[in-house]
This record gives C-alpha cells, structure tokens and sequence, in this order.
C-alpha cells in the first residue's frame, strides 16, 4: 500500500507532527510505502509565515480562527452565518479590532485558491490512502481537503486520527462527513498499521479495535502499552520543509517517554481533559528514554520539547543523571509536578532540563484542592524559589473561575504577591474551561455545574443538530450552583499580574559565609540588608522547605542545637515574618530568599537534607 500522511493547516510551523513521525517509520516496517506532507506550505507561501503564526498561535484557539477559514471551502458562502461569527466570536467575544478581523477574513478568502494549489500539489494516483491528523484547530481544513479528494479521486481510501476525533467526537464526526472512509481513534500506533494492513489484504472494512469503518460495529480503543516498541520518530519531511519554507525559523523537537499521568490515574484534577481515554501511566525503560534522546537530539533544533503529561518520578535517579553526563545541546522542556524538592530541582538543572511546567495554576490552598492538585499554595512557591535558584524557567498561569471558589479565597494571594515579585512571574491570568473528558465534563452534577452546551463557537463551525454538535465540541460552558470570581476579582488578579510580570529587577538574595547570612532585599523601592547569625540564620536555613516551627525545632536539634526552644523559634519567625523574608500559611513557613550559591556548599543542614531527600 502507498500512504500519504498529512498535516493540514494551522499544523505548527515551529515543530514536527509527532504522530505521523512515528506513523511513518512503524508503517515501513510493516513493509509499505509512506510520504509525509506538511501540506500548509502553500497557505504559508500565500499569507506569509508572520500572519500563519499569527493566526495559529496569537489569535486563541478557543476562537478556532483557523477552523472557521476553512467553512468557506467546506460548506460554501453564507454571508448571515459567516458575519454572525466575525460579530459574536471575533468582535464581541474576544473583542479583536478591525485590522485583526480583516486580517482572519482574507485568509478565509485564499482557502479554496490554496486547496486547488494542494490538489494540484500531489500525485494522487500514486496513493491508496491519504490519513489526516487533526489536533487543536486543523479539523476543517482537513475536512474540506477531504471532501474534494472523494470526489475527484473516489479509488483513496481516507482516514481521520488525532484528538479532535477521539470517543464520542470522531464518531458524530463519522456519521456526519460520510466522504470520511476510517477513523483511527486514540493511540493509532497499532490500529493504523492494522487498518493499512487490512486494506491491503483487500478487506475494505476491517474490525479493528480503534477502528471506525463502514458498516462495522466498531471495536473500542486500547491504549498502546509496549512503549519501548514505539519507532523512534522520523522528522526528516519536517525539516525538508522547513528549509524550503522558513530556513530562520528556530524549530522546536519533540519525543516522548511516557504516555497518560500517574498523578491524574489517582486523583484526576478536575479540569484536565488532555488525556481522553488513555489516562494510564505508561513509561519507556531508561536505556530506551536515553537512545530517543540521543536520537532526537541530533537533529538541528533549538529546543527539545518532551510531550508527556507528567515526568516518571524514577527518572530522578535514571535517565536525568545520565542526561548530566551527555548534556545535549539543546535545553530540554518537561511538565512535572510541582511538588520537588531541592535536590530534585538541582537535578532537572544538572540534565539540561531548563523549562518546566509544573501545573502551578493557582497559589489558593483552597482552590487547589477544589482542583485536586495535590500540592499546596507555599510548595508552588518553593518550587517558584528553587527554580529561580537553579536557573529553571518555570511556565504557569493563574487559573480562576473553579466551582466552589469564592473571591474571598484569593485574599491571602494578594497579600502573598508583593512578597515573591523577585520569583518568576505567571505568563497571564484565565478562567478555567470545562474540557471534555475531564471531570467537570464526566460528572459535572458532582461539581455543581448544570446545563452544560458547547461553546457558541461551535454554532459557527458545524451546522448539524444540536445533539450532534453536543457531541462533536471539546470545550463547554454551563451554569454553576457555587459562586464563581467575580468581574471584580479578575480586574484585580490582571493588574497584579500585570505588575508582577513588570518588576524585572526584583530580588531578594542571599549571600552565606562563614556562618554569616546577608540578605539584600530588592523587591520594593529602595534596597535593605537583613544580616543573620547564629541560630537566626540555623531557623532561616531550616524553613528553605516549607515547614511547621516543630518540624524547624527537629531540624535545628539534629544539627546539635536542641538549645534553641519553639517560642525562640516563633518569636523570630514573626521578626522575619513582619521583614517578608519568611511568609507563614496555616502555621507552615518558608524564606524566601534565592540564595547567590548552591546551599549544599554553605552548610550541613542543606547537604544532609538534600541525601534525605534524595
């Protein structure tokens, strides 16, 4: 059989399509002919790669602009329809100005211009199936190239994958784009090949498990567990195109080593949709980890990006020391729980781990367990510290808005901000959505949310019954029987986001010689120095991790001064309290000051609390 996979519009510019990279290689090892298409080129070359990106990163996605380019070629002209989106979505929903609407209407104008150019592109009676991958905003364009290819090429067999059609979705999508021949549903790494396989055994109809066909009871999805078997991926067409397209451009590489999220297989927070019907925690051995690392690092990208949920705890003490020794070149991206400890955090450093992202989204302890986060307001914060600490960047955003939650749970927030304005600050404020796939979509009677509907968007890209539509959208409103933050509430985390992100020279350092601590306040106006001996500076040490007096008490008498009583240790707590070196939450505090050299070298409560932990 001779495959063509394609990425269609608004597929990223900046990175490969990971998928069809390991579609490909597991294909041609089953012994059939595969091409990759990154068919957006010629959309690129007409609107250029400024406006592409525009439209693809900047403009947000829950808008689906890219998507609602495509209605055009797909449904045809319907001028009432098509100015109700532009007034209800881009003006009056996310408030977009004249020449940002102008500029999404003219690339709405080329799509049927670009879909001849596609057609007129490829050889396809070369082919025997075309498969699509369609993640985020690529579902219609994909859709209308399809439907243009079953009618002028009717011998193509065309098959649909990604998130965008997993459960529910791709089955109302099935039933409603008849020209759709197959669908591969979830981890497609076994189905697809199987479904390639079939067909060209001549059974047109296979029953596959993940597999939707005609006139087939459909067998459901499995998640792939054999993860060391997975191909490593190919990104040579990504980069073919690439240097004929936008040779400048820094690209980004991706792999992954784990897939679903051991966090979210025990306590799924309830707003994450992300991991559909695969949320078990699969993981590659190290020695295969360490072989897709070296794999993928060797080809020119400026960043390496790993795309699991959540990072393998036992990598800690496997693939990340390893990781030290090689040290890639490019600095390595991994989302991970926000709960690490120092030694942790120095180890994400020591491996090239630069960038994380650790699901912060919130510094409320209250609204953090309505999220069933796991973690608490002051661990975020020491997370935030170590990280500035040991150069790690850090991504995360405040998320408001929860079921439950009430204005009166982000006091102590704001109180807290003004105190870390030296930490890294959130890239922005935003409301949180109901996903599907998550709990507030599975159970949301549970969470106090009635009525839930597809976003209005949805009305602008599918016209079919509501049912179906109901069961096509990923994202959702509703009522909530509990209060919900207030215009109010919002107005103010944005200023104070804002500010944060604004106080760039912020910094609360610490220097520590000689059993003498200095601390040069940075943070507000003009600076101050705090200086610490003794056994103030043993209580500044001991509360580097978030802790209870007690627990600083057993810290201060392992280290031999048992001396040292808990009201001593309250009484410059609150000294230090007041100053803002320290902040106290529930009766637990943490410094705060970054120190200027790594504590193990500064002292034995460091080094024998980082072989604890460790």
């Amino acid at each position: 059989m001779r495959v063509l996979l394609l990425s269609m519009p608004f597929g990223a510019l900046d990175r490969p399509a990971l998928g069809l990279s390991l579609l490909k290689p597991a294909l041609a090892a089953a012994g059939h002919k595969c091409d990759v298409a990154y068919a957006f080129e010629p959309l690129v070359e007409t609107i250029g790669a400024d406006t592409y990106q525009w439209l693809s990163d900047d403009v947000p996605y829950t808008a689906f602009p890219g998507d609602w380019c495509f209605t055009l070629p797909l449904y045809g002209r319907h001028p009432n329809r098509d100015w109700a989106y532009v007034t209800d979505i881009l003006r009056d929903e996310w408030q977009m100005t004249p020449a940002e609407i102008r500029r999404v209407v003219q690339v709405r104008e080329a799509t049927p211009a670009y879909l001849d150019r596609v057609e007129a592109l490829y050889d396809w009676g070369r082919y025997d199936v075309v498969g699509f991958t369609s993640t985020f905003v690529q579902n219609l364009a994909s859709l209308a190239l399809a439907k243009r290819l079953k009618r002028r090429y009717p011998h193509l067999r065309l098959v649909f994958g990604g998130a965008n059609w997993e459960g529910q979705m791709g089955q109302a999508l099935f039933e409603t784009f008849e020209f759709v021949d197959h669908v591969c549903q979830g981890e497609a790494d076994e189905s697809f090949p199987a479904l390639i396989g079939a067909l060209a055994a001549g059974r047109m109809a296979p029953r596959i498990p993940g597999a939707l066909s005609r006139g087939v009871d459909p067998v459901g999805a499995r998640p792939f567990n054999a993860m060391d078997r997975l191909p490593l991926p190919d990104f040579s067409d990504y980069f073919a195109m690439r240097e004929r397209l936008v040779p400048d451009l820094p690209a980004t590489l991706l792999m992954e080593t784990s897939r679903g999220c051991w966090w979210g297989a025990k306590h799924h927070c309830t707003f994450c949709g992300l991991n559909g019907e695969g949320m078990g925690f699969r993981v590659k051995s190290p020695d295969r980890a360490l072989a897709e690392f070296d794999h993928v690092g060797a080809y020119p990208g400026e960043m390496l990006s790993v795309v699991d949920n959540i990072l393998d705890m036992s990598y800690f003490g496997s693939v990340l020391p390893e990781l030290a020794k090689s040290r890639l070149e490019q600095p390595i991206f991994y989302e991970t729980k926000a709960n690490l400890s120092r030694a942790q955090v120095r180890g994400l450093r020591d491996a090239g781990i630069l960038t994380i992202q650790p699901g912060i989204e919130n510094l409320s302890d209250r609204v953090l367990k309505l999220m069933r986060k796991g973690t608490t307001g002051l661990r975020n914060i020491q997370l935030l510290k170590w990280a500035r600490e040991y150069g790690v960047g850090v991504e995360w955003n405040i998320l408001y808005g929860f079921p439950g939650e009430t204005d009166a749970d982000y006091d102590e927030t704001f109180a807290i901000l003004p105190k870390i304005a030296h930490l890294q600050a959130p890239s922005g404020i935003g409301p949180v959505r109901i996903d599907r796939f998550a709990p507030y979509f599975e159970t949301p009677e549970a969470f106090g949310i009635r009525s839930l509907r597809p976003l209005r968007v949805f009305d602008h890209l599918y016209p079919v019954a509501d049912d179906v539509k109901a069961r096509i959208a990923c994202y959702f409103d509703a009522e909530h029987g509990a209060s919900l933050a207030s215009p109010e509430l919002v107005a103010r985390l944005g200023r104070a986001v804002e500010a944060w992100r604004g106080q760039t020279r912020a910094e609360l350092r610490v220097a520590d010689e000689a059993g003498r601590m200095i601390l040069t306040d940075k943070r507000r106006g003009r600076p101050m120095r705090h200086t610490l001996t003794g056994a103030d500076r043993l209580i500044y040490l001991a509360c580097d991790k978030a802790r209870s007096i007690g627990g600083i008490a057993k810290t201060l008498a392992r280290h031999g001064r048992d001396d040292v009583s808990e009201d001593r240790i309250a009484a410059r707590l609150g000294d230090l309290a007041a100053a803002d070196l320290v902040i106290e939450s529930g009766g637990v505090y943490l410094s705060l000051g970054v120190f200027d050299r790594y504590p193990a070298e500064c002292d034995p409560v460091y080094s024998d609390r980082i072989a604890e932990e460790a």
